[in-house]
């Protein structure tokens, strides 16, 4: 071993960090689901190897904000905290030695306490400040290795390797005994002399410390330097060391740095002999450990994860942002899940068909499930959404498929899918050679609307709603309807056919207004006292094609998907009563109809753009109603697809069964009266 000629002052290698990708991923999750406007300190964990180490390199990934993360294999636990800043005006402000000031007494305070010595994983200590711009996946940082200023260390002579020792072979069979996550720090008693060599807990060799002992003793630690200098927590370990042993001040102590190579040999571990002649006060301590930047200079570095997010996982994160930051302030209770998780089927992919179903993208609904017949026209692309020129040039594409396709373009994370298929109709006649595939179509939409939870009611003519709303009602499904008018719309909610908690609905009564249980509102045909029939006969083409304004469409499509979410907010969803005046000055009294999490919910929105108005009517079930009354449902559920295709060859026969077409023949009479039978004279006073 060679002597020194002068004392040198012992230098350490600093940490260095190395962030991964999916920290960065994980941070922003968090941000915007959990942690939200809050930037209090949130517990982390990092790791460092001291097998083959190559610099001396402190690394953090998506585990460090679990908990209960362990440490990779041939790694060790690093104990930290991350600050994440909402703004980076405040990432600048920071009083940084202030950080690092309280970072280092937390370090002190658990020297203090003892608990190093049962947890000596919290000697490597690290802390983040960070700033996360999430609109443009960048994220500020800077790192900091908390270390109290101690008085320096003389370093006695050369480092000498492991294998140069005399006692190589028993030291190397006691570190080898010792479980892997405990070689981070420990002390080696090696008493040539007495032929005893053996591994001791911090806690055990100190808490009962022992003077003839501590000259055997080497402080063995995880190195995780490349370099002659020990790594940057030697440091820590040799003031937590001197504080709890105040006797060792003065002395020589003998730090062994543990460094495996790719073979799991220690051969060249290190043995530094070191002494610190001063004592240090604890109660003044400045710490230092701010790491430099790229370019030396204390500061900040910069993540750009623009580029290096996978795509996918970037789109399904950053989609959904607008509606995870309404849930840091505006609606901290709204439940983002259950929208996720509601499977939408759409009757139509025109119009107000693309409209909704880029509205419940919006959203974040990913299930969307479109049904239509027609090819796309040159005619659509400009009011309809989800096609272009080059689909209808294209002559043969589907509007269902198609529409699906580009959903999927918008949100590669959505679950969509087209059928093209026809929707059978009261009063349009099924002729004998198409019967099989009609019979097709009714088991497809069936499957469909049993696999959906919520329907749509978005085509072009009365009829073609009768169908959807039928199976709507009898397979209890959410049922919202939108019709179009020139200038003019209707948005509803179809009354719930549940019946499990019909019961147990709870109904506020208020002054001024009238309320309508959830189970007894009325369907887009309730009001109706005739069955729809075949609206296409003897119609021009403007009257064919769907005529309106158009702002129209895009109004109502959001409406209904507003009306949705709201519906779905709800604590009784489909079942939630609907509340309504029943005159102008009952509307413009003060009575406050019950709101949900989004505001009221009412049974239905009719709007008018010639007077830029909108009234929110609420209409009951229609006991005789023929499309969700008791009779109609009950012929469907015993006769099936035989009950439909009578109603496909005549529209009387709903009316029939209903009891509607004895309306109409009493409403077709003419009663005669004679005008002498009448007394019309005003009665004289007695």
């Amino acid at each position: 071993m060679r002597k020194m000629s002068d004392a040198c002052i012992l230098q350490f290698a600093p940490f260095e960090s190395f962030v991964s990708p999916t920290f960065w991923h994980k941070l922003a999750e968090l941000k915007l689901d959990y942690d939200r406007l809050s930037d209090a300190e949130r517990s982390i964990s990092g790791h460092y190897t001291n097998r083959k180490a190559s610099g001396c390199l402190l690394e953090v990934d998506y585990t460090a904000y679990n908990s209960a993360a362990q440490a990779p294999k041939f790694s060790h636990a690093a104990v930290g905290h991350i600050y994440n800043k909402n703004t980076i005006e405040e990432f600048k402000a920071l009083d940084k030695s202030a950080l690092l000031a309280d970072e280092g007494k937390q370090l002190l305070a658990d020297m203090k306490s003892g608990r190093v010595l049962n947890d000596p994983n919290l000697l490597a200590r690290f802390f983040v400040l960070s700033f996360a711009d999430l609109k443009c996946h960048s994220y500020y940082y800077w790192f900091a290795f908390p270390c109290p200023l101690t008085p320096t260390l003389q370093l006695e002579c050369s480092p000498t390797k492991l294998k140069e020792l005399h006692n190589c072979g028993p030291i190397v069979a006691a570190i080898r005994a010792l479980p892997a996550e405990s070689q981070n720090f420990f002390i080696l008693y090696a008493n040539e002399r007495e032929n005893v060599c053996e591994t001791r807990s911090l806690s055990a060799a100190l808490t009962n410390f022992n003077e003839s002992d501590a000259q055997h003793y080497y402080y063995c630690f995880a190195d995780a330097s490349e370099y002659e200098n020990p790594a940057w927590l030697m440091r820590n370990y040799v003031a937590f060391l001197l504080h709890q042993c105040p006797t060792l001040v003065g002395q020589t102590l003998k730090f062994m740095g543990l460094r495996y190579d790719q073979q799991m040999a220690l051969d060249n571990s290190l043995i530094w002999q070191v002494l610190q002649a001063e004592k240090c006060n604890y109660d003044e301590l400045r710490f230092v450990g701010w790491e430099p930047n790229a370019n030396g200079k204390m500061g900040p570095r910069l993540a750009n994860m623009r580029d290096s997010m996978d795509p996918a996982k970037l789109a399904e994160n950053m989609i959904n942002l607008n509606l995870k930051l309404m849930k840091w302030r505006l609606v901290p209770d709204l439940n983002l899940e259950i929208l996720a998780q509601t499977k939408c089927l759409l009757f139509g992919a025109g119009t107000l068909g693309c409209a909704v179903a880029r509205n419940l993208l919006s959203w974040g609904f990913k299930h969307i499930t479109l049904l239509d017949n027609g090819k796309v026209g040159h005619s659509n692309p400009v009011r309809q959404s989800l096609y272009t020129h080059a689909d209808a040039v294209a002559g043969n594409r589907m509007k269902a498929t198609t529409a699906a396709a580009c959903l999927l373009k918008i949100n590669p994370s959505a679950v969509t899918k087209g059928f093209v298929l026809e929707i059978p109709m009261p009063g349009h006649t099924v002729g004998e050679s198409l019967r099989l595939e009609t019979v097709q179509h009714l088991q497809l939409i069936e499957q469909q609307v049993l696999e959906h939870d919520v329907i749509f009611l978005l085509t072009d003519s009365r009829e073609s709603r009768w169908l959807p709303t039928l199976l709507g009602a009898s397979h209890s499904k959410v049922v919202i309807n939108a019709a179009l008018g020139f200038d003019s719309y209707l948005v509803m909610r179809h009354g719930s056919t549940r019946q499990e908690f019909a019961d147990a609905q709870q109904i506020q009564h208020i002054a001024g207004l009238k309320c309508i249980a959830g189970q007894q509102l009325g369907c887009y045909f309730c009001n109706d006292v005739t069955a729809p029939g075949n609206s296409l006969k003897d119609r021009t083409l403007d009257q064919q094609c769907t005529v309106t304004r158009p702002g129209v469409s895009n109004i109502a499509a959001s409406y209904a998907v507003e009306l949705l979410v709201s519906l779905l907010q709800h604590p009784q969803r489909e079942m939630a009563p609907a509340y309504y005046a029943n005159s102008r000055e009952q509307q413009n009294t003060e009575a406050q109809q019950p709101e949900g999490l989004l505001g009221i919910l009412p049974h239905s929105v009719r709007g008018m753009l010639c007077n830029y108005e909108n009234v929110l009517p609420a209409t009951q079930k229609f006991a005789q109603c023929i499309a969700c009354s008791e009779r109609v449902l009950a012929a469907y559920r015993s006769e099936g697809h035989a009950f439909l295709f009578k109603t496909f060859e005549t529209a009387k026969y709903l009316e029939d069964l209903t009891g509607i077409s004895e309306f109409k023949r009493l409403n077709s009479e003419i009663i005669d009266f004679d005008e002498d039978q009448f007394d019309l004279s005003e009665a004289e006073d007695d």
